[in-house]
């Protein structure tokens, strides 16, 4: 069949590359590609996912159910458009223009100085942050329906106090020295999950490094490919339970009993 074609020719361009990760950037969003306009369904990670949508000319995005548990490879739906309708139990990703990474979360940025406020699509949002240095991240209260249009605030703080029914997106700080993490086989199981979300361990530390309560992260296994997105959990307690099956990263800071 056709979709095995495009598969078999992506997996021969995938293993001719080096794993330097997508070249186009992609915005998550809570929610789901409409029906129709199907490019294939496939199990795939994320960064596998993104690259397979990038040699695809019509892919405009890809949609997957959320998990309960952290998992690597998914079944994910390329689809050819771009509208997300807002369901908490999907996942989408969407291509973007952007060259500048952002963190999701739930949740609105509250404080700092908000800067502009409008009614746009999340995209136009982004490019709008994208040319403002001061802008360090945006809100919108989440829509029922299709999330197109939103009532969007840019603020020059990107510290988001938890509201599930918010979404923000602050900008993702550029490369600097981490704090110092220790590798623990096992998973965070006590304390407040703070965040969870698909990203690489290197941003997983950039954003436990930004967020004071954050103890550490949780994935599902140590991986060899830095540049593999995994889901990640982020917890506020530092106490580990061995298991095998998992792996986490403790801020060396945050005092426990290991």
């Amino acid at each position: 069949p056709e979709i095995n074609m495009r598969v078999a020719a992506f997996l021969a361009s995938l293993y001719a590359t080096t794993a330097a990760g997508a070249t186009q950037n992609y915005l998550f969003q809570p929610g789901y590609l409409a029906d129709g306009n199907d490019l294939g369904e496939l199990f795939f990670n994320i960064q596998d996912a993104k690259k397979y949508c990038d040699t695809e000319r019509t892919c405009m995005g890809f949609t997957f159910k959320d998990s309960d548990e952290p998992t690597v490879k998914l079944s994910v739906r390329f689809k050819s458009t771009a509208t997300v309708t807002y369901d908490p139990t999907w996942m989408t990703y969407t291509k973007t223009s952007s060259s500048t990474p952002y963190f999701y979360q739930a949740g609105f940025l509250g404080d700092g100085k908000e800067i502009h406020a409008a009614a746009m699509l999340l995209a136009d949002a982004v490019s709008w942050c994208d040319k403002n240095v001061k802008c360090k991240g945006f809100s919108a209260e989440k829509m029922k329906e299709s999330m197109d249009m939103l009532w969007i605030r840019f603020v020059d703080n990107e510290r988001v106090t938890y509201d599930g029914n918010w979404i923000s997106y602050t900008k993702i700080p550029k490369s600097a020295a981490h704090t110092p993490y220790t590798y623990h086989p096992g998973y965070l199981g006590d304390g407040k999950t703070i965040h969870e979300a698909f990203m690489t361990i290197e941003n997983a530390k950039t954003y436990c490094d930004v967020n004071t309560k954050c103890a550490g992260f949780t994935v599902d296994k140590e991986v060899p490919e830095s540049a593999m997105e995994l889901f990640v959990r982020f917890k506020s307690n530092p106490q580990v339970a061995y298991d095998p099956g998992f792996s986490s990263y403790v801020k060396d800071n945050v005092k426990s009993e290991l």
